[in-house]
């Protein structure tokens, strides 16, 4: 790959404020691959060629000009180098002047189930501790967890083969533990009955992977389990904590009565490659 992007150079033009932008930065250069382009940032990983958002494009500026083109011609030739079968194209400001951006009126034409992520913030302020008859606390990484943290990905409604859960496992466990994942989960009655994850980089807590298992909801698990993440994140000496949450639906509502604010939209565009 030709060489691998400065936080100082084309991608100060990030939407997104500080410290989230040194936090997303950060994150996505812990694949194997990344590269800086007019418009964002093309990010490969060899190792986890199944796993779409592992190898997709950034589109930090979303200018008028930006033909879906542009990003293709700088994208293909990156996936075909990984075999990656899906293109996957992530717009982190899906607000009025990415409107005005033809590759992304092209992309929500081809796609228009396609819904934005509200990238939601929690503001400062007491973290309420939801009642749950759960205990909570950040898990040892052994084998029983990394068993039902496998289990778990089905839990979002994806339909995943058991290559995708294999690789998606691998690159928590292998790549993002060593750079500072944690991982919390409620357990009831002594099984585990949801998790959260936490990655704690350059300043911001990044609360992922929620999920309750189905079993166990309507309970309060996944409330008290982003309260306890929260509380981990400040305990942590993060300046910001932040998630994301589908725009409009359930989840969303949930985090704003924890004390998350919706500051952005962001989209993501996925689909097999032909």
């Amino acid at each position: 790959m030709a060489g691998t992007a400065s936080a100082e150079g084309k991608l100060g033009r990030v939407p997104l404020s500080e410290p989230l932008n040194s936090f997303w930065f950060a994150y996505e250069t812990l694949a194997k691959a990344s590269r800086e382009t007019a418009w964002g940032l093309v990010v490969t990983d060899a190792r986890y060629p199944r796993i779409y958002d592992a190898n997709h494009a950034g589109v930090v500026d979303a200018h008028p000009g930006l033909t879906l083109r542009d990003i293709r011609d700088e994208l293909l030739p990156e996936l075909d180098a990984v075999g990656c079968p899906y293109e996957h194209i992530e717009f982190l400001d899906g607000d009025e002047a990415t409107a005005d951006c033809p590759a992304f009126r092209e992309l929500r034409a081809a796609m228009p189930d396609s819904t934005p992520d509200a990238l939601m913030v929690f503001e400062p302020g007491d973290v309420p501790e939801p009642a749950a008859d759960a205990r909570i606390a950040e898990e040892p990484l052994e084998d029983e967890l990394w068993r039902a943290y496998r289990d778990s990905r089905t839990e979002f409604g994806e339909d995943l083969d058991e290559g995708v859960l294999d690789q998606l496992v691998e690159r928590d466990r292998d790549v993002l533990v060593p750079a500072g994942l944690r991982i919390f989960a409620a357990r009831v009655e002594g099984k585990i009955a949801g998790f959260a994850s936490l990655m704690s980089m350059a300043g911001v807590g990044y609360v992922d992977n929620v999920v309750t298992l189905t079993a166990f909801r309507r309970r309060g698990i996944a409330s008290a389990v982003v309260s306890r993440v929260v509380r981990a994140s400040r305990q942590a000496g993060d300046e910001l904590c932040f998630l994301f949450a589908e725009n409009g639906m359930a989840p969303q509502r949930i985090y704003e009565r924890l004390g998350f604010r919706t500051r952005q939209l962001a989209y993501g565009f996925t689909r097999p490659r032909s």
